[in-house]
């Protein structure tokens, strides 16, 4: 079986000197016999050829300036080295150029935080020491592995090095420019294209043949994936683990890199120089040619894959998605309640016909928390999953009354208009054996918002933000907005035959808990109860009662 490599690289970046011709031997050593006359802005032979111009660092060193005006002999076409941002055009027909050998082959992919379950203890600093986010310590684990990793909120953190902040490595945010991570000399990752390599071994920049991959469909969707690949690939990446002849494989996800092994099943693969059939710099852009910027990861409502815990808790546990274009009638979504971004309508969904049946957590099943009665295809959240096991590890066994519901079944039993049964990350539970004040209790200590009700509690994670996978990312800059003041729910406080009730509205999924509190003169507990109706003691002053665990209600008598 294919063994994989867990981590990415030390990525490598290089300061690129603007305003001159642009070939520059790579990490700027001073031992290359070229590098003086080049930088010198001493006169140069422009008809010169990449050898005799940049000697051995001919495919490493040749790149644009900052304006992309200038760029030397060694960059042969300028529209390839400056407007394809390291994917390259699409590549022409034609021959390899001379072998290379046999590489070892590994892959890597983007860790995603919403597989990982937990609670977010452990920081992520950039290199200022500033922190970044907090994060399960799983997913800690996972990105400095990997190097590349994308929050819950759909922001890319890319490894940047050793630090001396509270926890190292550091991390930084990746720009529009690289949605998939950045890798050495700036380049941008693209999948199924990039490849890290041992710069002593294959040049940065390089552009390479895999006889193995050439006629392979790749998974994923158009552009970035979806495509019959060419065998073309970029040198645009290294790191620490790759020496020698290996080659590691930029899979975009790790269910990506499952498929892949899948079908190709080796270890080793045969490498040529790309020469002809890889002149547009290794391909690019997921064969769509000319270099086209991917989609942000999960972007775009093109499908893609979601990964959940898994049996093991690993985030192996993935299913392909389904854009909303192709689901049908029945899935109008409210506007965003409050114009709440986490109320926004899902681009992708779970087709649970395609998909039956699959262990999304170490205890649940997809067939528990989603049921094609409720509407073939479903929306579940990774994030929601992983903390319902955290529930589960910490009560024992748990219930799920409901979990999602299609907009169209949620009208048909007049659920609450915005319910987060339809977002996937709200859920009716029934705990078997512990107390439904201790499940309360785990519900809100675990980030959760809680709805009680007589017979279960509701629990969601309506603050969590939702899995742009599902939902797509959000514009550059924006912010979710977590005003949800107009609740759903209300109540109210009537007197009938003696005793005191509080009807109530927008309890959708049973009867709410109603606790009753009543107060003397000087403010002291007098009893307290719960029921649908109250009567208070002699010498109650104040009646409270608190409704479903939302609405809180008091009256002077």
């Amino acid at each position: 079986m294919q063994r994989t490599i867990e981590f990415m690289s030390g990525l490598t970046m290089l300061t690129l000197a603007a305003g001159l011709a642009a070939c520059v031997v790579e990490e700027g050593g001073r031992d290359g016999e070229n590098r003086g006359i080049w930088q010198s802005g001493a006169e140069t032979d422009e008809t010169a050829s990449c050898a005799e111009a940049c000697g051995d660092q001919a495919a490493a060193g040749c790149w644009c300036d900052d304006q992309c005006a200038d760029y030397g002999d060694c960059c042969p076409d300028k529209a390839v080295v400056c407007d394809g941002a390291g994917g390259g055009a699409a590549p022409a027909s034609g021959e390899p150029g001379a072998a290379l050998g046999s590489f070892e082959l590994t892959y890597y992919w983007i860790t995603e935080e919403s597989a990982f379950g937990g609670s977010d203890s452990v920081s992520l600093y950039d290199d200022s020491c500033h922190e970044l986010s907090k994060v399960p310590q799983g997913f800690a684990d996972a990105i400095k592995l990997e190097g590349t990793g994308r929050l819950t909120d759909g922001t890319v953190l890319n490894y940047s090095g050793s630090c001396g902040c509270p926890t190292s490595p550091c991390y930084f945010a990746v720009d529009a420019e690289h949605p998939w991570g950045q890798g050495v000399q700036s380049r941008a990752l693209v999948p199924f294209r990039s490849v890290a390599v041992d710069k002593s071994v294959v040049p940065y920049g390089s552009s390479l043949y895999i006889e193995q991959l050439d006629g392979v469909q790749m998974p994923g969707e158009a552009p970035w994936g979806g495509f019959v690949h060419d065998g073309c690939v970029s040198a645009d990446d290294t790191g620490s683990a790759i020496i020698g002849k290996h080659l590691d494989f930029f899979s975009a996800r790790r269910a990506d890199y499952l498929s892949i092994n899948s079908l190709l099943g080796v270890s080793h693969v045969t490498v040529r120089e790309g020469g002809d059939r890889c002149s547009g710099g290794g391909g690019g852009g997921g064969g769509a040619g000319g270099g086209d910027e991917p989609p942000a990861p999960g972007g775009g409502g093109a499908g893609g894959d979601l990964c959940f815990p898994g049996a093991s808790g690993d985030g192996t546990a993935c299913v392909s998605l389904v854009p909303a274009s192709s689901v049908g009638s029945g899935y109008d979504y409210p506007a965003p309640l409050s114009g709440n971004v986490n109320y926004r309508a899902p681009i992708n969904f779970i087709d649970l016909e395609a998909v039956g049946d699959l262990q999304i957590a170490p205890n649940f099943m997809l067939s528990e928390i989603a049921q094609s009665y409720k509407g073939r295809y479903a929306v579940v959240q990774p994030h929601a999953i992983a903390r319902l096991q955290t529930l589960r590890n910490a009560l024992g066994p748990i219930k799920v009354n409901s979990g999602y519901r299609s907009p169209s079944y949620n009208a048909s039993i007049d659920g609450a208009t915005s319910s987060r049964h339809m977002y996937g990350d709200g859920f009716d539970l029934d705990p078997v054996s512990v107390s439904l004040s201790t499940l309360e209790s785990a519900c809100t200590n675990n980030g959760g918002k809680l709805v009680e009700y007589t017979s279960h509690v509701h629990c969601d994670w309506r603050y969590d933000a939702v899995d742009p996978v599902l939902f797509g990312a959000l514009a550059p800059g924006a912010a979710p907005s977590l005003d949800l003041s107009a609740s759903p729910f209300s109540a109210r406080l009537e007197q009938r035959d003696g005793a005191w009730i509080a009807p109530a509205e927008g309890f959708d999924e049973g009867e709410p808990m109603r606790r009753w509190t009543a107060l003397g003169p000087e403010g002291e507990l007098l009893t307290e109860a719960t029921g649908e109706s109250f009567v208070p003691p002699s010498g109650t002053v104040t009646v409270e009662v608190l409704v479903g665990a939302q609405v809180e209600l008091t009256t002077d008598l």
